[in-house]
């Protein structure tokens, strides 16, 4: 989407060389599906591509309780690259896609050393988006329009599905991977996208396409229902959360313009442009009843992501930090990290750009 690429803003989610095959390189270790201990938390800061900031990587520690600034530049001596967009946790291994420079940073998790650099070409797929893990698999969507999986085993893409253009954050629900296909390049020519595909999992094919909600830009699964965050056109069509029913069809939630999942709740922000207030608040699916997320949300310049501790529930926004009056997107940010019960404990700074965290767990 256009805001979120050149304000280098959602969210909301990847040593050079080939690696040999070894219990350390496969899927063993951590797992997304259920993780044990949260360790920290990984900021994946965009950096801003028109004041030529390099994206790059923040580490915060809950054990220490502290922050840790360029964390990847640390480690390999070198800068991440251009926005980075989306990473994930598999294994003994960190995947984050940079999506302007068009590459796959493959990691070790405890080093944060990179163990292989996969650069991107068009039979692959270009630009990646969002990141996601199952089954010793990580899907990758590609913003030129198509769907790449990487074997863990062999850290290599081993095969790419065209769906629509300009997909976005996907979730896998049952034994399909479904991906909205935004079209957000196309916004000022034929519009924003109204379509979704789904992937079959177990032959990784696009099994079909379907009608979605205008401009479609993250599903989420609680393991029982789908939803998804559709974004509208910034004007007249509000940013939606909608939840699809059995027969494809969508119901609206709430208005919303960043969320994430956990367990039966959905959390969300609504933060509009020029809107006088944003609105901080959980959804739980069970009994379709609306709370206030937070507390005070006084202390948000400017909110970027969210994210809510798949292990702790410990809720974590990041913000753009003001330069005077105004909120800059070329300076650093910060993280704010609430309890379950959404007050306020503490505040991390980050690096310029924060629109995209993952969690770091056992």
């Amino acid at each position: 989407m256009k805001k979120n690429i050149y304000l280098a803003a959602v969210l909301a989610l990847s040593s050079i060389g080939f690696v040999a095959c070894s219990d350390d390189d496969d899927n063993k270790g951590p797992n997304p599906d259920n993780p044990k201990i949260s360790e920290g938390l990984f900021v994946l800061n965009q950096g801003n591509m028109r004041s030529k900031i390099d994206g790059s990587l923040s580490y915060i520690d809950f054990a220490t309780q502290q922050a840790s600034q360029e964390v990847f530049f640390k480690a390999n001596n070198r800068k991440i690259g251009d926005t980075p967009q989306g990473a994930v946790v598999y294994g003994s291994k960190i995947y984050i896609g940079v999506y302007q420079s068009n590459t796959i940073e493959i990691l070790n998790r405890k080093t944060l050393k990179a163990e292989k650099t996969i650069s991107l070409t068009g039979a692959e797929g270009q630009s990646p988006r969002a990141l996601i893990a199952k089954d010793g698999n990580v899907y990758i969507s590609m913003y030129n329009g198509y769907v790449s999986r990487l074997d863990t085993l062999s850290l290599s893409i081993d095969k790419t599905v065209q769906v629509g253009m300009n997909p976005e954050i996907m979730a896998i629900h049952g034994n399909d991977l479904y991906v909205p296909n935004s079209e957000g390049m196309s916004y000022n020519t034929t519009g924003y996208g109204t379509t979704a595909t789904r992937i079959d999992l177990a032959t990784f094919t696009a099994a079909e396409t379907f009608t979605v909600p205008l401009n479609p830009c993250q599903f989420m699964s609680n393991g029982k229902d789908l939803f998804l965050l559709a974004k509208g056109n910034y004007g007249d069509v509000k940013s939606k959360i909608y939840k699809m029913e059995s027969d494809k069809s969508f119901s609206e939630i709430a208005e919303a313009t960043i969320a994430d999942i956990h367990g039966n709740d959905i959390y969300f922000i609504n933060s509009v442009w020029g809107a006088p207030s944003v609105e901080y608040s959980v959804y739980d699916t069970r009994n379709n009843t609306k709370s206030d997320m937070l507390k005070d949300a006084s202390g948000i310049d400017s909110p970027a992501t969210l994210g809510v501790d798949p292990v702790t529930g410990k809720i974590y926004i990041t913000s753009y930090s003001k330069d005077g009056a105004n909120v800059s997107y070329s300076i650093p940010g910060y993280c704010n990290e609430y309890d379950v019960q959404g007050n306020f404990t503490r505040k991390y700074n980050v690096g310029v750009g924060p629109a995209a965290i993952f969690f770091n767990y056992e």
